[in-house]
């Protein structure tokens, strides 16, 4: 049976004071494991310092031990169960070198060897007040305390190396996590009691403690219901909530450009359409100036007062595009100047007196009439002929003088 996910804390006075409750016992439990081992840790400290002060080693008379001890000799360490590892060269780097510090070294991790060191052995080793023994099943080798530049714990592997004054590559003891802190702590102070230097672990750690005090866990503030976080939407319903508000979105936006995109057969084109200029008075030479079709004099025209002729071509009207998918601008409020159209000069002719066109305005989608036939009076008379018979015309005599002859 799977357990049961709890909901989110609502807004109703009985949940969140169930998720206080809830949330003030697991502090509570957090606080009093993380309590329970500060303390083990700081009883461990605390028989380190005492130990660091006023022991001297035990002779254990009547314990088997790994190695037999000499005359006058003590223990200060048993360790049943270790390696015996050795560098592969003389200065590998990465390697922890000869340092009585304890700090930050009583609780390394657990993991491989680092590199440049090999396990060659394994076996039993004793520490004393005059070495450090190891029996192994390939025989016995010693470190005496005297002849060791220190100690060398490593900060991340549980490996000790002991540091040769001679120069010797060095080599050292691999231990179980169980019981590393222990065995670190009596083979520095015995190398420490063995050169003088036993205030120096005292003085390390009386530093140890005093880190661990001032780490000491704080208990937990108890909660109430003002403290419940806010209710949170589940995804469900944030999915849901979010294709509401796209749809809203996008109704908004389709209304507010409907009338843009209308057509003109439409009623939103149709109201929005602007209405038409009115046409102005015929006979003026010009036409009426609309927002959006500048002035077009038709061809044959001319202005009142000037004897060139004014070619133009009238704009034909097209029809509005209904397949376009984009909106359609609303005219301008305010029309621009026209534009004059580009006059070009033109011979005189020297007939046709001007004629003012009487239809309708160019730009109304209609193509002006064609140009009055000429009146019949304001046309030439048209030569005569002389008479077949010789005779003179109506108006002129056969010679300058006025007597004519015939031949």
């Amino acid at each position: 049976m799977t357990a049961r996910r709890p909901g989110p804390v609502g807004s109703h006075p009985a949940r969140r004071l169930a998720w206080a409750r809830r949330e003030n016992e697991r502090r509570r439990r957090a606080y009093e494991t993380a309590a329970r081992d500060w303390r083990r840790h700081a009883d461990h400290l605390d028989r380190l310092r005492i130990e660091a002060y006023g022991f001297h080693g035990c002779p254990l008379p009547g314990t088997p031990l790994p190695v037999p001890l000499d005359d006058g000799e003590v223990v200060y360490r048993i360790l049943p169960v270790v390696e015996l590892v050795t560098a592969t060269a003389r200065h590998v780097a990465g390697l922890p070198p000869p340092d009585r510090t304890l700090l930050g070294r009583l609780d390394p991790g657990d993991g491989p060897l680092p590199a440049g060191l090999r396990v060659v052995d394994a076996g039993a080793a004793l520490v004393t007040d005059r070495r450090v023994a190891f029996a192994g099943a390939d025989g016995r080798h010693d470190w005496a305390l005297h002849d060791l530049l220190g100690p060398g714990h490593h900060p991340d592997r549980p490996v000790t190396l002991l540091h040769r004054a001679d120069g010797a590559p060095p080599s050292g003891l691999r231990m179980p996590a169980p019981g590393l802190a222990n065995a670190r702590f009596y083979l520095t102070l015995a190398h420490a009691d063995a050169t003088g230097a036993r205030a120096a672990v005292a003085a390390d750690v009386e530093a140890m403690c005093a880190l661990h005090r001032a780490a000491r866990p704080r208990p937990p503030r108890p909660l109430g219901p003002s403290d419940a976080p806010p209710e949170r939407m589940p995804a469900r319903r944030l999915v849901a909530a979010g294709v509401a508000m796209a749809a809203v979105l996008l109704g908004v936006t389709s209304a507010g450009t409907w009338p843009a995109t209308a057509g003109p057969n439409q009623p939103a084109a149709r109201s929005a359409a602007p209405a038409p200029a009115d046409d102005g008075p015929v006979g003026t030479g010009s036409a009426p100036v609309t927002p959006t079709t500048p002035a077009v004099t038709p061809i044959g025209t001319r202005a009142s007062g000037d004897s060139r002729s004014v070619r133009g071509t009238p704009r034909p009207h097209r029809p509005p595009d209904r397949t376009s998918p984009g909106p359609r601008l609303a005219p301008a409020a305010h029309p621009r100047p026209p534009i004059a159209p580009a006059v070009r000069e033109r011979p005189r002719a020297p007939t046709a007196p001007p004629v003012t066109p009487t239809g309708p305005a160019p730009g109304t989608g209609q193509l002006p009439p064609p140009p009055a036939a000429p009146s019949p009076t304001a046309a030439p008379s048209p030569p005569v002929d002389p008479d077949p018979t010789g005779g003179a015309g109506p108006t002129g005599s056969a010679d300058p003088g006025g007597a004519g002859t015939r031949s």
